[in-house]
């Protein structure tokens, strides 16, 4: 019998795989795609995963990914044929890599594809409690000798496997959207994610934004140089049929640079991408004679083209910033450096929250 939220669908018959793209901010085009599992109701309604993936067993969840494989690796024959070469990632739960034959698993169904392994990303969730077992680093070392990549899912949801990740063989990092979805709400997460690239640099492993839902926030990654990002400023997930017909129709991104930022929250983002040289000057860490003229501030630079007028409150602010960089007294400047870049960036927010609300 049925629990009663599984009355109205049934696995795998009802099972649909959607796809999400993955944008390269650098190369200016999709490089790959996430396959999604969904599942369609009795009623015809498109179910999320929360919905129905608490009610398969495990079996049923191990054959959920296998399935999500198979139909990833389909598309990317099809777009193939087509001469358009992406890369394919799908989630996988942490529980089935506890088993001592899935990278076996793998490697099967890989058999049946053209496909390299090599354009497999396999992602695990950091909020399972796998990552902090023994046997994790011997099950990830065997699957990446098979060619398929493994992706960290949901970075930033979870504490505890931050700490192990030094010692996992992690080739790519996806931070979690709720880090960035809200940083209109939020800029303060912008420092949050340049600590993160700093973490996936160390570790020689790509990061990938999730989250990027909006053109402000797409602008704020160009500004903070950050590549890989997937968001519905890029696509919602969708059919394979619908991912196929928008590629052949010669998708392209809104136009914009990372050196001139087109929203306040991306002029935000340059600004604080600017902060670490204006600091080294200023302590003398950087020799100014050999230093290039550094660029004005381009949160300055985006608010006098916008016609801010001078006494504008982050203008006023920045003024003040100025000030207290060029005093040679060191005392209690840094912490009086700290006071200003809050306020300013509390002023950002308030500045996004009445540009929305106008």
């Amino acid at each position: 019998m049925k629990p009663p939220q599984q009355a109205s669908w049934r696995f795998p018959e009802d099972l649909l795989a959607y796809f999400q793209p993955e944008y390269s901010i650098n190369q200016q085009k999709i490089v790959g795609i996430e396959a999604l599992a969904r599942m369609r109701d009795a009623s015809g309604q498109i179910l999320s995963p929360d919905s129905f993936i608490p009610f398969l067993d495990m079996d049923e969840r191990r054959e959920l990914s296998r399935l999500m494989l198979v139909a990833g690796l389909q598309v990317l024959e099809s777009l193939d044929a087509l001469g358009i070469f992406l890369n394919l990632s799908f989630n996988v739960d942490p529980d089935f890599m506890v088993d001592h034959d899935c990278a076996t698993c793998f490697t099967g169904t890989m058999a049946t594809s053209p496909i390299a392994p090599s354009r497999i990303s396999l992602e695990l969730l950091e909020s399972g409690d796998f990552l902090n077992r023994d046997i994790a680093k011997e099950r990830l070392l065997a699957l990446r000798a098979t060619g398929v990549r493994i992706a960290l899912d949901d970075v930033g949801s979870a504490y505890s496997s931050l700490l192990r990740m030094k010692d996992l063989p992690i080739d790519k990092i996806k931070l979690d959207q709720g880090f960035i979805c809200d940083l209109c709400a939020q800029p303060k997460n912008l420092a949050f994610v340049q600590s993160i690239q700093l973490l996936a640099n160390t570790l020689n492993a790509e990061l990938v934004i999730e989250g990027v839902e909006t053109l402000p926030i797409l602008d704020a990654m160009r500004a903070l140089h950050q590549d890989h990002v997937q968001g519905y400023a890029i696509a919602r997930p969708m059919p394979a049929d619908a991912l196929l017909t928008m590629l052949q129709s010669g998708y392209t991104m809104p136009a914009g640079t990372a050196s001139h930022p087109s929203t306040l929250l991306g002029a935000y983002a340059a600004h604080l991408l600017r902060r670490p040289l204006m600091d080294a000057l200023r302590r003398g860490w950087i020799d100014v004679s050999l230093a290039a003229e550094p660029p004005p501030c381009p949160l300055v630079t985006y608010l006098q083209e916008h016609g801010a007028p001078g006494d504008h409150p982050i203008l006023r602010a920045h003024g003040r910033l100025r000030q207290i960089k060029s005093d040679p007294a060191q005392g209690y400047q840094d912490q009086a450096l700290t006071r200003m870049e809050a306020e300013i960036q509390e002023l950002v927010r308030e500045a996004i929250h009445h540009e929305h609300n106008d």
